[in-house]
């Protein structure tokens, strides 16, 4: 895999492709796939980059994946305060 193929799958929105990259044998493709997640914000990726930021190998990898979950929690977080407050309208 290439880091454009990541970059397409950012784009493509392809969240399962994202989480099969954070198996890469390459470290570069592992931490470019934990951030395009991170971007993307979706809620599928929780768990994989959960896994990823205290089992990877690389201290780089471990710390964007742990970047990318916060950041999806983050996103999660407001999408579900935003749909409380619709609620209560």
């Amino acid at each position: 895999m290439h880091e454009k193929d990541i970059d397409t799958m950012r784009r493509a929105r392809n969240i399962d492709g994202l989480i099969r990259a954070l198996a890469d044998p390459d470290e570069i493709i592992r931490l470019i796939a934990a951030e395009a997640l991170g971007s993307v914000g979706d809620e599928r990726a929780m768990e994989p980059l959960e896994r990823l930021k205290f089992s990877d190998s690389d201290a780089e990898v471990r710390r964007a994946a742990s970047l990318a979950h916060a950041q999806v929690a983050a996103r999660l977080a407001a999408k579900r305060s935003i749909e409380g407050m619709l609620l209560k309208t």
